[in-house]
């Protein structure tokens, strides 16, 4: 039961990453929604956070070519669920990819036009590259 409420917070904070991020890009190209205001700003940068450091520490932990999260899994697992947590982690990890790089790519072609999207992409950038390294196991030269 544990597992699963965890679970659930995770993919809400997700959710809410992700429609921040949505709603700051529309607010950048002048599409007519509400306001991107402060308020969602900071919640922007809280749950970019968050949601990274999930992502980092399952990939550390996860050895190379192993699905994440599956050491949540008991050895007797049977097919459904080692399905739906691949599932589940495949989504979680493309959605934090694709709205990571969004905010990335925006903010280098807008970098004035919404700060706190600018700073959520280039956090996202470095994120990426350590949760690449800690997934690969790539440790600098010399170690």
């Amino acid at each position: 039961m544990k597992t699963v409420a965890g679970g659930v917070i995770a993919i809400v904070l997700l959710g809410i990453y992700a429609w921040l991020i949505v709603m700051a890009a529309l607010a950048v190209f002048g599409v007519p929604v509400p306001t991107f205001n402060p308020a969602m700003a900071r919640v922007l940068s809280v749950t970019t956070g968050l949601v990274s450091a999930l992502v980092i520490a399952e990939l550390s932990i996860a050895r190379a070519g192993e699905m994440p999260a599956a050491r949540l899994l008991s050895p007797h697992a049977g097919a459904r669920a080692i399905h739906w947590l691949r599932t589940v982690s495949t989504l979680y990890l493309l959605i934090w990819l694709v709205a990571g790089l969004g905010a990335f790519m925006i903010g280098l072609l807008h970098p004035h036009a919404q700060p706190a999207l600018t700073s959520t992409g280039q956090a996202w950038f470095g994120i990426a590259v350590a949760a690449a390294y800690a997934y690969l196991g790539l440790q600098p030269s010399g170690q």
